[in-house]
């Protein structure tokens, strides 16, 4: 089949994801809207928050390798076996997480089903990967689509029927691993190699290979993540369903701009592989003048139209916290910037710059988090992110240009 160009691959890419996740989020507003209870928007956030770090470690951070694995190194088949294994020592790490913790059987409930709905992201991104390595991703944007209709069907009705979020999430997962099984897993096994399964040795090889990166990405979500653990921790969960309905509609802004820089993870590993320094520094500098123009415009709207928006899908309880609104978008474009810089690091194999950005990042978040969100609430949330992303962004930003200096170095050498 042939590829689509770049730029239809960002097109596809960031619709598909940005319809996704503004599906997700329409179910934090569906929530107040069909029970009327923050309290209940609180545990659905609980659930989120809690399995945020686990849901990567689910995903294993391989998915900017496999799709930067321009040499084949592993089977696709090595990359499918992998995931399902890493899918299932996170389920069971998420399992005996909870169990230091003192939350009641609903909310336990509400947690492990949505765990087991971050396991069929999981899941089902691995067939993603194959996608856009054969450089497909229409059939990524099809399935986001889907699946964003299908969850919230699911869950709408689950909720609207029985009023328990234990069921509308159940009914959320089970829409996600159908459509995992019925559509992503028979398109992309289209593109697979035929007749090359895996090996026990290649599968651990691999996982062995990702360990750092596993450990850099959850310590990454873990630092943005701990604020709104520690939020819920010292003023409940109500104060969470407030923050977090404030926060959600943020989640597009952060999605959209960092759908944008995933489809060029290829290209990016192409220059490099091909030795080309100014095509590499080029899609950098394009993609950040891009990103720079968006983030301009997702300031200026929130600014003018976030307490309207707010109030309008929330109702004026939700007033006296819409001032975070324009403080949020900002965090979560230096989230998206943090995110983008990710994936250069890996395609550069800068490993040890990005074990440092996760262990500073995430020590810096929990120190931050202890003294500003217990004095400070919900403005403490904000003030923790901001200086752990300064921490994180500061080093990348440090081990991208330390990378370029090396290339230039061995160009004249």
């Amino acid at each position: 089949m042939e590829k689509k160009s770049t730029l239809a691959n960002i097109f596809f890419n960031s619709f598909g994801t940005i319809f996704y996740y503004g599906c997700q989020w329409l179910t934090t507003i569906l929530i107040v809207k069909l029970t009327g209870s923050f309290s209940d928007a609180g545990v659905y956030s609980l659930a989120m928050t809690f399995t945020a770090a686990f849901g990567i470690l689910a995903l294993f951070n391989t998915r900017q390798y496999q799709v930067s694995d321009v040499t084949s190194e592993y089977s696709d088949q090595t990359y499918i076996a992998s995931r399902l294994i890493a899918m299932a020592i996170a389920f069971v790490i998420c399992f005996a997480g909870l169990c230091v913790n003192a939350y009641t059987p609903y909310q336990w409930s509400v947690i492990l089903l949505y765990m087991l709905h971050k396991c069929g992201e999981a899941w089902i991104d691995v067939y993603h990967g194959i996608d856009q390595k054969k450089g497909r991703m229409d059939y990524v944007c099809y399935s986001y689509i889907v699946r964003g209709v299908m969850m919230l069907v699911g869950f709408c009705g689950g909720l609207y029927l029985t009023h328990n979020l234990i069921y509308a999430v159940g009914a959320m997962t089970l829409a996600t691993y159908l459509t995992g099984f019925c559509y992503d897993r028979r398109i992309a096994l289209r593109f697979t190699e035929k007749g090359i399964g895996f090996c026990r040795h290649a599968v651990w090889s691999l996982m062995i290979s990702m360990l750092p990166l596993v450990v850099v990405a959850v310590t990454n979500n873990l630092s943005i993540s701990l604020p709104k653990y520690y939020l819920e921790r010292f003023y409940g969960e109500t104060a969470l369903g407030y923050y977090n309905s404030v926060a959600m509609p943020s989640m597009i802004v952060q999605v959209g701009a960092q759908t944008i820089f995933v489809p060029l993870i290829t290209p990016l590993a192409d220059r490099l592989k091909e030795n080309d320094k100014k095509g590499f520094i080029h899609i950098l500098k394009k993609t950040g003048l891009v990103c720079l123009a968006l983030s301009v415009l997702a300031l200026i709207g929130s600014a003018l139209l976030g307490e309207w928006f707010l109030v309008l899908m929330f109702g004026e309880e939700i007033r006296p916290y819409t001032y975070l609104f324009v403080p949020i978008i900002i965090s979560t474009l230096l989230i998206a910037v943090n995110a983008s810089l990710f994936p250069v690091c890996t395609v550069l194999r800068e490993i040890k710059g990005q074990l440092a950005v996760g262990i500073a990042g995430a020590v810096s978040s929990v120190l931050a988090s202890v003294i500003c969100v217990k004095r400070q609430s919900m403005d403490g949330v904000v003030t923790s992110l901001l200086i752990t992303l300064a921490v994180q962004i500061i080093i990348e930003v440090y081990c991208v240009y330390r990378k370029m200096i090396k290339w230039k170095e061995a160009e004249h050498g």
